[in-house]
């Protein structure tokens, strides 16, 4: 039987070396106990490294992005002199960006830190729930750790181990994609070995994202709002006082050929025209400026929730150990099969 250096020695040719790897059965019958104990140590690493490396669960969620910049209200109230703020700011809730958007540290710390009930019963913050499953909660130095809920309350140790649990997140746990680029649709994925959390933790991205939208998105329309509702306040104020001053003119006794009396009913009477004039123009703007805000739909509309059961990655133990066998034994072969074959034999 040819053997791979006597094929590079020019000895015997490639040929004849696909025919010793193809007889098959005689190297199995002549090196059956070391393909066998190959083959046990083969299932036995791939066992060790199924326990290390479980199956874990996958929560997705496909959301749908408007990529439609258009707002006809906000052209309408513009016409009135308002301005309730740009759609989708900077772009930042379109495509690509909103993908990136999902693993930044801002978005990360803030689903991290909200307090959820999961599947199983229990209630706590998501941080809580992950920190005691990574490696970096074993050191000695985080021995009985836990997040405060209030960022403000952190100390430099909670500022350090949140850097760590983002990174960990942001690596292992959550992927956000575009399956189609045709399509205005992103999928966002948490996996992790615990389902509960995985579950829990893309819901909570998805609900802090969109408030995270709406709060950027308005914040400037609610300025601009309570700015109209003191003003409407200080001219109803003002146009109260003007009322009161006018009925006070009118119960006056003028003579009636004395024309100069009448200059201060009049004055009165000109004040409160011009105060509810300018009533009525300010409220009008303000239920404009309401009926803006109302018709701002969120970028962010849900496609489909996460359900349970949910879907499992990864390879169970036992078939790793049979991968594992399956390997060791065909490179097992395959080095026997270049061992030349005894002169003897």
């Amino acid at each position: 039987m040819a053997s791979l250096t006597e094929v590079v020695a020019g000895q015997a040719t490639l040929g004849d070396w696909m025919l010793n790897v193809l007889k098959i059965g005689s190297i199995v019958r002549r090196w059956w106990k070391g393909l066998l104990v190959i083959a046990i140590l083969g299932a036995a690493a791939g066992l060790l490294y199924g326990l290390a490396n479980p199956r874990k669960y996958q929560a997705e969620m496909i959301i749908a992005v408007e990529d439609d910049d258009s707002n006809g209200w906000q052209n309408l109230l513009q016409q009135f002199g308002i301005d309730v703020g740009g759609n989708n700011p900077g772009g930042i809730f379109k495509g690509d960006a909103l993908i990136r958007l999902f693993s930044t540290r801002n978005m990360v710390e803030r689903t991290l830190l909200q307090e959820v009930e999961f599947g199983d019963g229990t209630k706590s913050l998501l941080a809580n729930r992950l920190w005691p499953q990574t490696k970096m909660a074993k050191a000695e130095v985080f021995k009985d750790f836990s997040f405060p809920a209030d960022r403000a309350a952190f100390t430099p140790l909670h500022d350090s181990a949140m850097m760590l649990l983002y990174r960990h997140t942001a690596e292992e746990v959550i992927n956000a994609d575009k399956p189609e680029r045709k399509l205005s649709l992103i999928m966002l994925r948490a996996t992790h070995t615990d389902k509960y959390f995985a579950h829990a933790y893309v819901t909570t991205a998805i609900d802090q994202t969109a408030n995270y939208y709406v709060e950027l998105l308005t914040s400037k329309a609610k300025s601009n709002l309570r700015v109209l509702r003191r003003e409407a306040d200080s001219v109803e104020m003002l146009m109260q006082k003007n009322l009161v001053s006018s009925a006070n003119s009118s119960d006056l006794n003028i003579n009636p050929n004395r024309a100069a009396l009448r200059v201060d009913q009049n004055r009165a009477l000109v004040e409160l025209q011009v105060s509810v004039t300018l009533y009525g123009e300010i409220i009008k703007n303000l239920k404009l400026a309401e009926i803006g805000m109302r018709k701002q739909t969120p970028i962010i509309q849900i496609v489909d929730y996460p359900q349970f059961p949910l879907n499992r990655v990864g390879m169970s133990p036992i078939v790793w150990a049979a991968l594992g066998s399956l390997i060791a034994s065909g490179i097992f072969l395959v080095v026997v099969s270049l061992i030349p074959e005894s002169p003897n034999r």
